[in-house]
């Protein structure tokens, strides 16, 4: 497969200047950095100045959570294309360009899977979907997530295309990227395992062997993170996630905030009983699976639709955050949308500043389209589908089913090429895969 980016110079304007004008704002109104980010960027400092992989500042007291909050990948990322620190902005010119090369590798692998890709539609799709650009412009893993994403299923087309162990290595690889870049990825090595059988069977023979290389790759980062912490973990992140997250907007949803406040500080004053820090993350970890395990079928349901919401949210917060409104101890939408439900979201989407009350409902709409566009395509082409296609659709499953209740546009954007694609097809009246 060539890369032709002549065909397709418009298309490549296009974007350019959208991404072009997404970093020229945000250069001009300042701040790269959100919550997450900061962490992430002291990793960054404390790899280069002490070869330490910790995401706080190293003066202040240690909180072991620190150590394995942030897999190292993109603190290296940072350390890099910052020329070691030097530039905040050279990263950012860096994603964006990864940004725009991901979008357009998307469109040239899916050229080979499915007829007269509507090249167009997919772009318009992509750039009505804001926080691609919005988040190209901060310090954040997302962009690079991707686009180890999009290698990786270019790395698959290459296996299936040219039946090589060659690239069924270097898909393990990319693997390993993925989750020393994003926890979310690290549970990935079970299926990864099934489709490397899958492989030997119909592919390339001896695949299976190579998917113990991600697996070992594990191991050995959680017996590090043991031998850091005391505690055999991927990372700290896990429980964090599901305690303040997961579980808190499930309490809140279904029995109110006042009791999910109370749960969250039960737990954390339960854990903090324990000596040593493996004992407490054993004890946050025990008493959140117990207040599940109570209302699993209702959590269930709850965890389902959280999945399917990060498809439609329009991205109050991307926005609210990159055009710097005031938004200093406010709760955003999707608190709201757990709290109050459809009535609690629109009367306080309702208090809103202009830009807001313009753009949100017009990314709404869109993502609706493209919901129902991604939908239109599987029901017409399930049967037909390629190994290539139910393999992307697999790692959009994987993600939006492991993001659950936290599903925001932001958890989107490492799937959104290959989503938008999807999406654009389902309108194409001659599609044929």
């Amino acid at each position: 497969m060539r890369f032709n980016f002549k065909a397709n110079s418009n298309t490549l304007i296009v974007l350019v200047l959208t991404h072009l004008i997404f970093f020229s704002v945000k250069v001009y109104l300042g701040n790269f950095f959100l919550q997450d980010s900061y962490e992430y960027y002291a990793l960054a400092e404390n790899i280069h100045n002490q070869f330490t992989f910790y995401s706080s500042d190293l003066n202040a007291q240690i909180n072991f959570e620190n150590y394995t909050k942030r897999p190292p990948m993109y603190g290296i990322f940072i350390l890099v294309f910052s020329f070691l620190l030097k530039s905040k902005i050279t990263v950012l010119i860096t994603q964006n360009i990864l940004s725009v090369f991901n979008i357009v590798i998307t469109i040239n692998i899916f050229k080979a899977y499915v007829n007269n890709i509507n090249i167009k539609l997919y772009v318009a799709l992509v750039i009505v979907s804001l926080s691609q650009f919005v988040y190209a412009n901060y310090l954040m893993s997302e962009l690079f997530f991707q686009f180890l994403i999009i290698l990786l299923c270019y790395s698959f087309h290459k296996i299936l295309k040219n039946k090589s162990l060659k690239y069924v290595l270097y898909s393990q690889l990319i693997i390993i990227l993925l989750f020393l870049t994003k926890p979310i990825f690290y549970l990935f090595v079970i299926p990864n395992i099934i489709i490397c059988i899958w492989l030997t069977k119909r592919i390339v023979r001896k695949a299976y062997l190579f998917s113990l290389i991600p697996l070992i790759a594990l191991l050995l980062y959680i017996s590090w993170n043991e031998q850091r912490t005391g505690s055999y973990e991927f990372s700290s992140i896990q429980n964090l996630s599901l305690k303040n997250y997961s579980l808190n907007y499930f309490h809140t949803n279904k029995y109110g905030k006042d009791y999910a406040l109370k749960t969250n500080n039960t737990i954390s004053a339960e854990a903090y009983k324990s000596t040593t820090y493996k004992e407490r993350q054993q004890t946050v970890k025990a008493m959140i699976i117990k207040h599940l395990k109570k209302d699993i079928f209702s959590y269930t349901w709850f965890h389902i639709k959280g999945s399917f919401r990060m498809f439609l949210d329009p991205g109050r917060f991307d926005l609210y955050n990159y055009f710097n409104f005031e938004n200093a101890g406010k709760v955003g939408f999707l608190s709201h949308i757990n709290n109050g439900g459809i009535t609690g979201a629109f009367n306080y989407f309702k208090q809103q500043p202009l830009l807001i009350l313009i753009l949100i409902p017009l990314v709404l709409a869109f993502n609706i389209i493209k919901a129902f566009g991604f939908i239109l395509f599987w029901i017409k082409n399930y049967k037909t589908a390629s190994p290539f296609l139910i393999f992307t659709l697999f790692i959009i499953v994987y993600i939006a089913c492991l993001t659950g209740p936290s599903g925001a546009s932001r958890f989107l954007v490492p799937i959104l090429p290959l989503y938008c694609i999807f999406a654009s097809q389902g309108f194409n009246k001659k599609q044929k895969t």
